[in-house]
């Protein structure tokens, strides 16, 4: 073996020795900082969609398209479902481990760098493991990594850090058509990650520019062909993004009333604030309310051009003088370019987009650190060594990590911290307010509800969806009758369709409750309030049905609501003349649902199977369809059509409460628990999923659990009989 790296006796050597230790160092205060609070921290906001409302994910799908949007991040989604389903450890484990890796190849990255500008090898470590550290603990980073949705941050950082160091580790002399295709896989896997990794090529150049050929121009050609290849296949790869794979997801289309123009005036202004927080992380927040710059003569915005353009400069500047503050500078504008510039996209700031400019930064810390300190010793005369000012820097940062990840650590805590900050958005509020109603605090969530209203009366289209929903789940028939009223007169378009729709439901929700109360009532005022509400509910989902005659929900409950007036023969005489024309899903699904409501279920099954093979993206279709086969006591196609509904609706919680019933019948009671607590997920005081779940633990001989979910029934339900038999049973 080399001198280089072995002592006389064969251990490693001094260098390589002080590189575990870093690595050691940098994992240990990573765990410091995201440890306490990170790993517990739930599903929140996007996480809605990419995991827990996300079919594929969901399923363990695995036929993914390499060249579609982020495949390569749901995949990574779809492997921790597989091992973990909706807990969350595994997710953040993964998040934090990317997260790690990142550091340590700054780490890396900050070596070789400050090797080119003539540091000493000790210097070099020394410094790269700031830079590193800083990185990973800079509160910033708390979105990306806490919030699992944003491991598309990770992930694409990760492979376009790869691409980096494949660069800046190849020979010098040798850089050409080989090196492009080495760097040119992990971009590939990095625009499955994110599509900000677009920009590899350029930070590419600019490393070249400053540390290779020490800012000429000249020597940075004579590497022409590595350029010259991987160019070109940058500029293919931006096409394919922004015409097929993200087509109608970016572009001034998709936020309203912002121009690109106008995108680009409101981001100059971000970039100010996302300086601001890099050296100041004060105001993190989930969700910025940032209203948008409409004229380049704003006071704010010429002001933020002028501070901008002046650090540009000074990167210049610096190019020969400091060139690890210059490639700070640029990589920061650089990797800021694809979310901060004119490509308008809906949210115009969020943290996590501080994730992959943050690696630039990272590396002039101990340079600035070593600044301040040459400065404050020369005036004050204050000792200390780099290091040490660092350290200090690094434990304020460790502690402030830590906060911030304690907010994160709870839905409610978060949306609170969100909404105190951004009052003047609807979203916090919304957010909110399923925060409160997963915890089932149906009154604190309408009274946020009520408060969003109130600041906000013309967003009252942004609110009054949940707000209605958390009326009827209360028993307020009457205020959501009065809101959606409210809503079928202003609305418009899809909004309108689905406020006439909540009309409907609300009037059923008053139809199920006179009917419980019918022993109580006498038959003429009985009769006479059937027709107040039935006729009403007719109205509004015929209206529905005039708007958009596909949506099948609305169909359905029309079905069941001239059922409920007696004129569901009539309607499917009709239906089956207007069959003989031809067949169509309307009038099949009527029939199939007619049927269904007489209780005579092996039609119902006849013709839920033909209204199958005419349309198959109904979820209420297979809920239906998957009730009259248990009737029928054909269990295992009761289960595939459950199971084809939920893959329609990952979160459609009466299929999997209904799906559990039948695992419970089936004494498969692990099934059958999982699917009863996918439905406490959304709503965990449902009576009839706790209750169930009680019985399987007492099964299990867990009576610790089982006394848990009965003692949330007799919460909700003081006089629920079946509950209190089991309490009994269990004893205290």
């Amino acid at each position: 073996m080399s001198r280089k790296k072995t002592t006389p006796r064969g251990r490693p050597a001094p260098r390589i020795r002080s590189r575990w230790i870093s690595v050691i160092v940098l994992s240990a205060i990573a765990l410091g900082a995201y440890g306490l609070y990170s790993f517990h921290a739930p599903l929140v906001f996007d996480d809605l969609q990419t995991i827990q409302r996300n079919t594929s994910v969901r399923f363990g799908e695995f036929y993914w398209n390499l060249l579609s949007a982020r495949s390569v991040l749901y995949l990574t989604f779809t492997l921790n479902y597989v091992l973990s389903g909706q807990e969350v450890w595994s997710y953040h484990v993964v998040n934090f481990l990317l997260h790690l890796v990142n550091g340590l190849f700054i780490f890396l990255l900050g070596e070789r760098i400050f090797g080119l500008v003539g540091l000493d090898a000790l210097r070099s470590r020394q410094y790269a493991t700031l830079a590193a550290a800083f990185f990973l603990i800079h509160p910033v980073q708390t979105e990306s990594v806490t919030y699992i949705s944003s491991r598309s941050e990770l992930l694409s950082t990760f492979f376009y850090l790869i691409g980096l160091l494949i660069y800046a580790f190849w020979p010098k002399e040798k850089i050409g058509f080989l090196c492009s295709l080495a760097v040119a896989v992990p971009y590939f896997f990095g625009l499955g990650s994110k599509e900000t990794v677009i920009t590899l090529a350029a930070t590419i150049f600019l490393y070249d520019f400053l540390f290779l050929s020490k800012a000429d121009f000249r020597v940075l050609l004579t590497r022409w062909r590595f350029y010259a290849i991987y160019l070109l296949g940058c500029i293919a790869a931006i096409y394919y993004l922004l015409t097929i794979a993200l087509r109608g997801t970016v572009g001034s289309s998709v936020s309203v009333n912002l121009s690109s123009w106008h995108y680009f005036l409101t981001e100059l202004r971000v970039i100010v604030r996302y300086v601001q927080l890099v050296f100041l992380p004060v105001g993190l927040n989930l969700d910025h309310y940032f209203p948008p710059s409409k004229s380049a003569l704003e006071p704010a915005v010429i002001a933020s051009f002028a501070f901008l353009g002046g650090i540009a400069w000074l990167g210049w500047w610096l190019r020969r003088r400091a060139p690890v503050f210059s490639f700070s500078i640029f990589w920061f504008f650089i990797t800021l370019a694809p979310t901060s510039s004119v490509v308008s996209i809906i949210d115009v700031i969020f943290d996590h987009r501080l994730y992959l400019p943050l690696v630039g930064v990272s590396l002039s810390f101990p340079f600035f650190v070593d600044f301040v300190r040459e400065k404050l010793g020369q005036r004050f005369s204050i000792s200390g060594t780099t290091w040490r000012y660092a350290s200090v820097v690094l434990l304020v940062l460790v502690v402030w990590t830590n906060e911030r990840n304690y907010v994160w650590s709870n839905e409610v805590r978060l949306f609170m911290d969100v909404l105190q900050k951004s009052p003047e958005k609807e979203r916090p509020y919304n957010a909110l307010a399923w925060a409160y109603y997963k915890q089932g605090e149906f009154n604190n969530a309408i009274k946020v509800l009520n408060d969003g209203l109130q600041r906000l009366p013309e967003k009252i289209s942004a609110f009054s969806d949940m707000l209605g929903n958390l009326y009827l789940k209360t028993g307020q028939y009457d205020r959501a009758v009065e809101l959606f009223e409210k809503t079928t007169k202003s609305f418009t378009g899809d909004q309108l369709t689905n406020a006439w729709n909540n009309l409907g439901v609300s009037y059923l929700y008053m139809w199920n409750d006179l009917r419980a109360r019918q022993a109580q009532i006498p038959e003429t005022e009985f009769a006479e309030r059937r027709e107040q509400i039935l006729k009403p509910a007719v109205d509004a989902f015929s209206k529905v049905l005039e708007l958009d005659p596909g949506m099948t929900l609305a169909l359905d409950e029309y079905i069941n609501v001239m059922s409920y007036r007696g004129k569901g023969a009539e309607m499917e005489a009709a239906a089956v003349e207007r069959l003989k024309h031809g067949e169509n899903f309307k009038d099949t699904y009527t029939l199939a649902k007619g049927a269904f409501n007489r209780d005579d279920w092996a039609r119902a099954d006849e013709y839920f199977e033909k209204a199958e093979k005419l349309e198959n993206d109904s979820k209420f279709m297979y809920f239906n369809h998957g009730y009259a086969l248990v009737q029928l006591k054909q269990d295992d196609r009761a289960i595939e059509k459950y199971l084809q509904a939920i893959r329609l609706d990952p979160i459609f919680i009466e299929a999997h409460h209904n799906l559990g019933l039948i695992y419970m019948r089936k004494n498969e009671f692990n099934k059958a628990a999982d699917a009863f607590a996918e439905v406490l997920r959304q709503d965990p005081k449902h009576v009839s999923s706790n209750l169930n779940l009680a019985r399987i633990y007492m099964t299990k001989g867990d009576k610790a659990v089982a006394r848990g979910y009965l003692r949330t029934v007799l919460e909700v339900s003081p006089g629920d009989q079946q509950a209190a038999q089991l309490w009994q049973q269990i004893g205290s």
